[in-house]
């Protein structure tokens, strides 16, 4: 959805067509690894996300690309953020109460997605900081996590904005906070995790634009000017929104390609400890 948004916003700056091809698929690697094999003419761009970016590496050793090598880091573009949902059958209506809840039933409390998305790695970091024992529920994707979530089957869930808000709304899940470090502007009613005594916890999916490893600098730079303009527009934000999704007002190439670096140690680490659950 971002991704079009932002092709429809380029395609005015530019005065011409952008097509979003979709290439969904093993965390976004199948599409990344298509723009990486591309001619470095500027006429094929990746809607970047951290999942093929920072821990495809870690996560998927099929995905045949360097990380940072491979591309030409354009500039970040967006946010989203996860909420931490309970069923609402459940005596839970804080994030005290869901440690209480777990603690006093270890191993019962099952949450559900896909292994590597925020959906696994939301549980894992929350279960680790409260000592919790929670199993997950491992999903090839698709909303059936969600759905087990509404009718029992799974107890908790960490999911994007986007997917479950109008579930959130009407009453269909019950949502305790915001797996992040400032509240969201669609729900201000939430806490964070951390303002509710759960730990820090910071989960939060992005989404850029890269291209093809050497691509020419001037090409580069144009796009990210225009890109720039689109991100601190007050209709980019308004639209984003209503997805669950915040803009990203300061970014560059360096500072994107930075960021990238600066994760992928994070999620080799992370998929180490975590190496029995990826099998």
């Amino acid at each position: 959805m971002i991704g079009r948004i932002i092709a429809n916003a380029l395609s005015r700056e530019f005065d011409a067509p952008f097509v979003v091809e979709n290439l969904g698929g093993a965390g976004g690697t199948i599409g990344a690894a298509n723009v990486a094999r591309s001619p470095a003419d500027g006429h094929t761009l990746l809607v970047a996300v951290e999942a093929s970016q920072t821990r495809a590496q870690a996560l998927y050793p099929s995905a045949r690309y360097d990380q940072v090598q491979g591309f030409t880091y354009i500039r970040n573009l967006a946010t989203q953020r996860n909420l931490l949902v309970v069923n609402p059958a459940l005596p839970i209506r804080s994030v005290a109460e869901m440690i209480a809840y777990a603690r006093a039933r270890p191993g019962e409390v099952a949450y559900g997605g896909t292994v590597g998305a925020t959906s696994d790695i939301g549980g894992t970091i929350f279960a680790k900081q409260n000592r919790l024992d929670l199993t997950f529920v491992s999903y090839p994707g698709g909303n059936q996590p969600v759905t087990d979530l509404m009718t029992g089957t799974l107890q908790a869930g960490f999911f994007t904005e986007s997917t479950i808000a109008p579930l959130v709304r009407g009453g269909q899940l019950r949502a305790l906070a915001i797996t992040a470090l400032a509240r969201s502007p669609t729900f201000p009613e939430f806490p964070t995790v951390e303002e509710a005594g759960g730990g820090r916890l910071d989960i939060l999916p992005w989404f850029g634009l890269a291209g093809p490893a050497s691509l020419l600098s001037a090409v580069t730079l144009r796009v990210a000017k225009a890109a720039d303009r689109i991100t601190r527009s007050d209709a980019f934000r308004a639209q984003i929104e209503t997805i669950g999704a915040s803009p990203i007002r300061d970014s560059s190439p360096e500072a994107f390609r930075a960021q990238v670096e600066r994760e992928i140690p994070f999620w080799i680490a992370w998929a180490e400890e975590h190496r029995a659950q990826l099998r």
